[in-house]
């Protein structure tokens, strides 16, 4: 009957000559596979002069054997797989031709063999290829009451068993063709993974400390800017956003020398004073407003001049970049150099507190950043309480900031714990607001004290009982 079974899970299609099937992620696929690996249109399937035609469609590509096929006809059944050598698994059987069969036990060829396009691809294979069947030109299943016809691989040289096994655990040939190895998250973490390799040629003489401390602490900020993302869940990232980010990195890299700086020589109290209040003015102050600004005037910006609203969580998201970057240029041009020359002099001390530089100065600014990026974005959305929400971002940090170096000015002698626990407070006020944002926002858009212009503002909440438009509750 000329029948293609397509199998895959607990979906099965059954299709007659003539018909075209559609497989992928797109909902009204004949076959729908949701992985996300797969594209919307992945494989499609028609009836062709050979029999059925598979011909792929999707980006990342379709695999028989462990080998990218674009397309081939199908003789037997087969197993496909899809947008990688791992992906989903798809079934495939065509309904057996019983004079095909006839003719391919008495040694006759029934049909053109099926080919895949492109140099290496494999053919559609019969049964699960194992070491034995590497390269084996498939043969038909015999037919019931036929008796089991003799493996041409059966008679092959121990050594072409070994060469081929080899081949199989060690596809080099399939991992150099295969076209999900060339898609750019692969590639870039290839390239992330040489880089302190390769950084090592230009620096291996240098006596630049200041250079030696922004490569690396630039090579520990993309990670950090991962685990934001995805504790915060800010949604997509457009241009706009990288644009916005981009923005905010220039500024800062001007205030940092013109604003924070001179405060900071000016109300920095000594290293070793226990003054709380002049550490929470005279650095927590300067370098919170100075992560914060470029946030807060670029909010304003999208808001009157563009009418664009941006979602809290997303203005926290980009606050903690602002202050990874500030982190980074900290450790970078103050600490590393400084953390370095005492490596250099065999201070112990000074290895672990490179390595704390680098790899946690700038989570520590973006902990307080992004907390002041929530209140941004919500006095931005909500205006009633405008002014409160931005002083209150500004001075949680600014305190908890301050509070931080004061543990670290010798008020407890040599301990570090008052230190640790500072940080602890403050990794777990960030985590607090990026796992319960939406949930806040979603109080504050219902409650009168704050209600105001907000972009997610329930229109239910605007209807009479009668369904009419209810009052403008805008302030």
């Amino acid at each position: 009957m000329n029948e293609l079974t397509i199998t895959y899970r607990h979906q099965q299609v059954v299709l007659q000559p003539g018909q075209v099937a559609l497989i992928g992620r797109r909902e009204d696929s004949t076959l729908v596979v949701g992985d996300p690996r797969v594209s919307r249109e992945h494989v499609r399937l028609r009836w062709g002069p050979q029999g059925w035609l598979l011909e792929n469609l999707g980006r990342a590509g379709t695999f028989v054997s462990g080998q990218p096929v674009t397309h081939f006809y199908l003789t037997h059944w087969v197993e496909v797989q899809l947008a990688a050598v791992d992906g989903p698994t798809v079934r495939l059987e065509p309904t057996p031709d019983p004079a095909a069969y006839q003719a391919t036990a008495m040694g006759q060829p029934a049909a053109p063999e099926p080919t895949a396009a492109g140099a290496g691809t494999p053919e559609a294979r019969v049964y699960r290829p194992g070491p034995a069947d590497a390269g084996v030109t498939p043969q038909a299943p015999p037919l019931p009451g036929t008796p089991p016809q003799p493996s041409a691989g059966r008679g092959r040289a121990a050594g072409t068993h070994s060469a081929s096994a080899l081949q199989i655990l060690i596809p080099i040939r399939a991992w150099l063709t295969d076209p999900t190895l060339r898609q750019w998250p692969k590639l870039l973490v290839a390239i992330y993974a040489l880089l302190p390799v390769i950084a090592l040629v230009p620096l291996q003489n240098s006596a630049d400390l200041t250079t030696i401390g922004w490569v690396y602490s630039l090579y520990i900020a993309p990670l950090w800017a991962l685990v934001f993302w995805w504790l915060i869940r800010p949604g997509p990232i457009r241009k706009m956003h990288l644009g916005i980010a981009a923005v905010i990195i220039a500024a800062e890299y001007i205030l940092i020398p013109a604003l924070t700086l001179p405060w900071e020589n000016q109300l920095a109290p000594a290293n070793t004073s226990h003054n709380l209040l002049a550490w929470i003015i005279g650095v927590g102050l300067a370098e919170e407003i100075t992560k914060a600004l470029p946030v807060l005037v670029i909010a304003m910006f999208l808001l009157k001049a563009r009418n664009i609203k941006l979602d809290v969580r997303m203005w926290m998201f980009l606050a903690a970049l602002s202050g990874l970057f500030f982190g980074v240029y900290e450790a970078s041009t103050v600490y590393a150099p400084h953390d370095l020359q005492a490596v250099n002099a065999a201070t112990v001390f000074g290895i672990p507190s490179l390595l704390e530089r680098v790899f946690v100065d700038g989570l520590q600014h973006a902990l307080w950043a992004g907390v002041a990026g929530f209140f941004i974005g919500l006095g931005t959305n909500y205006r009633r309480q405008r002014f409160l929400l931005w002083i209150l971002g500004i001075a949680i940090p600014a305190a908890l900031h301050g509070l931080n170096d004061w543990s670290q000015s010798g008020v407890f002698g040599s301990s570090l714990w008052p230190w640790i626990l500072t940080q602890a407070f403050s990794v777990f006020l960030f985590l607090g607001y990026a796992s319960s944002a939406h949930a806040i926002e979603q109080e504050i858009r219902h409650t009168p004290v704050f209600r105001g212009d907000s972009m997610m503002l329930d229109s239910s909440r605007l209807q009479t009982p009668s369904g009419g438009p209810g009052p403008d509750l805008r302030q």
